[in-house]
């Protein structure tokens, strides 16, 4: 009986536990987060406060995910590097594909 028990409680263990470590698993980032944290601060609406006349909408560097991460590799000017972002795949993804969704750069008031 004890070692029906035992086995019992050892195989819920080894099915409940995966599925409640996932269920804790903190949410991937979105690609708008992602922007909002690393570069909306000089990006503001896919602007650039830096130099306007060459803002993210439109930009060549998004026409592939290689060049664009190419591009973030080695980041003109005053550009951060961010290594992590640059490292992780799901990241990248997420704000490529985020900056390619933006469309117009809001007006200056």
């Amino acid at each position: 009986m004890k070692q029906t028990i035992m086995i019992a409680l050892t195989i819920s263990v080894m099915f409940v536990q995966p599925a409640l470590a996932e269920k804790d698993k903190p949410k991937p980032a979105t690609g708008e987060q992602i922007f909002t944290q690393h570069c909306a601060s000089c990006h503001t609406g896919g602007g650039n406060s830096v130099n306007e006349s060459k803002p993210i909408v439109g930009s060549k560097e998004l026409a592939t995910i290689g060049k664009f991460k190419s591009y973030l590799s080695n980041p003109p000017g005053h550009m951060p590097y961010y290594q992590n972002l640059v490292n992780d795949r799901k990241m990248l993804d997420a704000l490529h594909k985020y900056c390619k969704s933006i469309k117009t750069v809001p007006k200056k008031a």
